[in-house]
Formats: structure tokens, C-alpha cells, sequence
């Protein structure tokens, strides 16, 4: 059985140690979950368009200074998300609160402690971060999900 592949994007924004993450609120299936903001690039859309675009809707900041990293592909058991993976250090405004989730900065060690983190986050794991924050690194991963994100199986991880 093939699966459906969403194309989208995620981008870290990371400033003395912390990063902003959105937290879904009550009422949405992943109630509670912290993510990296990021979504879906829409149909005439490029990547870095879609991140400009979804870091002002899901946190109300405007970034700067974009930059490619690499790519996440994260495989659940019925589909794939293939993401484009962004970092940047500068923005205007403050993380907002929105209908459908809350935006904050966070430490960048407390959220890796968190229960509930969707699996973009490992990214951050300190084992893997420098593929992030190294000016001179991208890197590709590939992340096996169990659907309730509570179990992760790394299989590639490439710098380049």
C-alpha cells in the first residue's frame, strides 16, 4: 500500500538557548502537543513562502534571515510528511495566543522533557542539533512513528 505524502515545512526559530513552539489547545486532537510551527505548502507556494507564511498564522512573528537546513521525513503507519527544514534567529513581535493553539519561547532542554512533543522536535535532541544550528551542515531524517507519538525509530540521519 503506497501512502500519501504531505509536503510541508517546519521552522526553528532559536535564540539563546530557547526556540519558539507552538502547543495545540482543547478541542484539537493533538491537545496539549508541542510542535515546531510550520504547515502545509499550498499549490503555487514556495517552501520559504509556506514558512513566512505559517510562522506569522500560528505564532504572529514575522522572521528573518530564513535559512534551508535540510529535510524530516517522518513515516507513520497510513502516511508521510516530508518536510523542508528551516532555522532562523531574528523576527519582529511576540509568540501569540491563536483559536487553535498557543505560542511561546521556550528552553530549549525543558521542551525535550516534555511528554508531549510531536516528533520534529527531536531535531533538537543534543545528539542531533548541530545538523541545525551548524552554519555549515544540512542534513536529512528519516523518523519511523508509532501513531501515538510516543515511540520513535531513527533510521538515517545524514549530515552533509
Amino acid at each position: 500500500m503506497d501512502k500519501p505524502i504531505r509536503k510541508a515545512v517546519r521552522c526553528f526559530l532559536i535564540k539563546s538557548n530557547k526556540v519558539v513552539v507552538t502547543k495545540y489547545t482543547e478541542g484539537n486532537k493533538k491537545a496539549g502537543y508541542y510542535e515546531i510551527p510550520g504547515g502545509k505548502i499550498e499549490e503555487g507556494e514556495t517552501p520559504e513562502q509556506t514558512t513566512i507564511r505559517e510562522m506569522k498564522e500560528e505564532t504572529g512573528l514575522k522572521i528573518k534571515n530564513l535559512k534551508y537546513k535540510g529535510q524530516i521525513i517522518i513515516e507513520y503507519p497510513n502516511r508521510i510528511f516530508d518536510f523542508d527544514v528551516f532555522i532562523c534567529n531574528e523576527c519582529e513581535g511576540k509568540p501569540q495566543d491563536f483559536e487553535e493553539n498557543t505560542s511561546a519561547w521556550i528552553e530549549i532542554n525543558e521542551l525535550l522533557k516534555k511528554k508531549k512533543i510531536l516528533s520534529s522536535i527531536m531535531i533538537l535532541d543534543r545528539f542531533f542539533i548541530k545538523g541545525l544550528t551548524d552554519e555549515k551542515c544540512k542534513f536529512k531524517m528519516q523518523i519511523q512513528v508509532d501513531e501515538k507519538e510516543n515511540k520513535y525509530m531513527y533510521q538515517t540521519f545524514l549530515l552533509v
